[in-house]
């Protein structure tokens, strides 16, 4: 849902360049929960690649 709104803001930016800065603010804000997850989860994908790397 947050890309409609941002893809809604960009298309609005095309006549006004000041919204360009609020579209890549709202942009990484976006981004920062998806960063977090991947942080958090690191460790167990590390284990579970390094178990499927392992022949039986």
């Amino acid at each position: 849902m947050a890309t409609v709104g941002l893809d809604g803001l960009l298309n609005q930016g095309a006549s006004q360049p000041a919204v360009y800065s609020s579209v890549v603010t709202r942009a990484l804000l976006s981004i920062v929960p998806l960063v977090a997850l991947f942080l958090g989860l690191q460790r167990y994908w590390r284990v579970d690649l390094g178990a499927g790397a392992v022949k039986g």
